[in-house]
């Protein structure tokens, strides 16, 4: 059952009690506000429901959504309390996401950049991308679903698209106690795919059946960084380059003397082959089919050698059970890849895992360049594009790391 924004109360809420021994646990606001710490009411909440968090002697902390189903069972909203969730509060919100947007919308940006960022726009669970007079929701919340219909609302208002659609993913459908649905909720489906520009780059975006909400945005500006410390002449190896983003851009920027890249996907790299047409680029990249590790491993034990290699593997720790895994998966990726690399070579190493700290990702580098007996130079940290900003209240928001390093 979900609960109707306007026939929410704004006065008495329901109370839901941090455990005692966790209350020491949102000083910093996070949103998130797990089952594992709570008290469980003795009625349950409806999905979608508006809750006060209080502490175990019954003061008040903040203001959220409740979903029974979900292991994040409250999405904090505000730390006011004079303020309550409403559909005026989420759209000024959006207003103030977008205002920011428009800041970054010059040139090939204004095609195509992130509207929304959930936790990071203080709208949890909610993340919306533009793609030239198209936007796409993705909701990660089955609590925000009653307000779905104020927020495109408000997107219409602001951007008048061709049409807004609807993502939700099976997996976090399954999580949040919802159906998966993909559907349009203004306008018709494209024709064609829609065309849109990334670094001198023309790439088509499959809102029906692409990967997320079409594509990925958030390493617009690490590609053209790596394209940057490609030196002329580089032979270059792109490890899980998906529909070729690293890889064409390199290729269009510098003049390199190979780059062969690297997906397990035969479909990813089908969309690679027709981009690099697309761009004139044909005959710039070999293509290859392989499983990342057997790739590696084989060009190691070939004795190749190569100049610039990017590593964008897909997230490796979807849990903090899983964090420890991910690392070592991590340090053998790049382990065989500093192997390769010619002494200065440039390593472009990306994660995605927002359970893996910058720390931990530096700490997982220095350990590997320790066991291959070759020091790296940092030569940028970087993170997700500026339309994905990070929040400092959630960590999991700073989720992409891209480090640019020297091995010597």
């Amino acid at each position: 059952m979900l609960i109707e924004p306007e026939k929410r109360p704004v006065t008495v809420l329901r109370q839901i009690i941090l455990q005692s021994q966790n209350k020491r646990s949102f000083s910093g606001h996070h949103p998130w506000i797990l089952a594992s710490s709570i008290i469980e009411p003795a009625s349950t909440p409806a999905v979608g429901e508006q809750v006060d968090l209080v502490n175990y002697e019954t003061k008040w902390i903040g203001r959220g959504l409740y979903n029974p189903n979900s292991r994040i069972r409250v999405r904090m909203f505000t730390w006011d309390s004079s303020e309550f969730i409403t559909k005026d509060l989420i759209q000024k919100r959006l207003d103030r996401a977008i205002q920011l947007r428009s800041r970054l919308a010059n040139g090939s940006h204004q095609q195509a950049l992130r509207i929304v960022f959930s936790e990071a726009d203080q709208l949890s669970g909610l993340v919306v991308d533009k793609y030239a007079e198209h936007l796409v929701i993705q909701l990660t919340s089955a609590a925000l679903m009653p307000f779905l219909d104020c927020i495109v609302e408000r997107l219409f208002h602001h951007y008048r698209p061709l049409s807004i659609s609807l993502q939700v993913e099976e997996r976090t459908a399954k999580s949040e106690g919802m159906q998966p649905e993909s559907r349009f909720l203004i306008g018709q489906p494209p024709e064609e795919p829609v065309l849109i520009e990334e670094n001198g780059l023309q790439w088509h975006v499959d809102l029906k059946d692409g990967q997320k909400t079409g594509t990925y945005l958030d390493q617009r500006d690490n590609r053209l960084a790596a394209a940057r410390w490609t030196q002329p002449d580089s032979r270059v190896l792109d490890i899980c380059c998906y529909v070729g983003g690293f890889s064409l851009t390199i290729a269009k920027h510098c003049k390199t003397s190979e780059i062969i890249a690297v997906d397990s996907s035969e479909r990813a790299l089908e969309s690679a082959r027709r981009h690099a047409s697309l761009n004139q680029l044909e005959g710039r990249i070999t293509w290859e089919q392989a499983d990342f590790f057997d790739s590696l491993s084989r060009k190691l034990d070939a004795q190749e050698r190569f100049d610039t290699i990017v590593l964008d593997p897909p997230r490796l720790a979807g849990s903090r059970d899983h964090i420890q895994r991910a690392l070592g998966a991590y340090h053998k990726l790049n382990y065989l890849a500093m192997r390769m690399l010619n002494p200065g070579g440039t390593l472009v190493t990306c994660s995605c895992s927002g359970r893996v700290s910058r720390e931990d990702f530096r700490d997982m580098l220095r350990g590997v360049s320790t066991r291959v007996n070759r020091e790296v130079q940092i030569l940028e940290e970087r993170g997700a594009a500026p339309d994905h900003p990070s929040c400092m209240s959630c960590p999991e928001t700073d989720y992409l790391k891209c480090i640019v390093a020297r091995v010597l």
